[in-house]
């Protein structure tokens, strides 16, 4: 089987592809902020927010795609913030017509994440993502 859309921009740092394979709705479960029953939706702002992440650690590098029997992919990838090594993967769903509606990275090790955060918050808060999505919610 030929590569998902979204998987082909993604490794070929393919912005206008990207932002294309989104659905209009698209919504994207964040590994990096406080966003759980307060995702971020939106082409725009999704495509903005894998744009910015492929700038931060650089081309992807061994890219591979899984597909599970229930339709669902995953992006598995390399990559590099700031000359340390950073590993991910993407759960991907599409919706009827083959557009992307939900994106959920995974990233590791925690240490790297903390720099791909802060390089992620540099380039989207406050415009995109307003500063309260950024910082986890005051508990009782």
């Amino acid at each position: 089987m030929d590569k998902h859309p979204i998987t082909v921009a993604f490794e070929n740092v393919d912005p206008e592809l990207l932002a294309t394979s989104l659905a209009e709705d698209v919504v994207f479960h964040s590994p990096v902020l406080a966003t759980v029953g307060n995702e971020i939706h939106g082409r725009d702002v999704v495509a903005r927010i894998l744009a910015t992440a492929i700038m931060g650690f650089g081309p992807p590098k061994d890219v591979t795609e899984f597909t599970a029997p229930d339709g669902r992919y995953v992006i598995v990838f390399s990559g590099e913030i700031d000359g340390h090594a950073l590993q991910g993967a993407i759960v991907i769903t599409e919706n009827s017509e083959g557009e992307v509606d939900s994106v959920s990275p995974h990233l590791r090790p925690y240490p790297i994440v903390t720099a791909f955060r802060e390089h992620m918050k540099d380039y989207l808060c406050p415009d995109p993502i307003p500063d309260y999505i950024w910082e986890l919610p005051a508990t009782v």
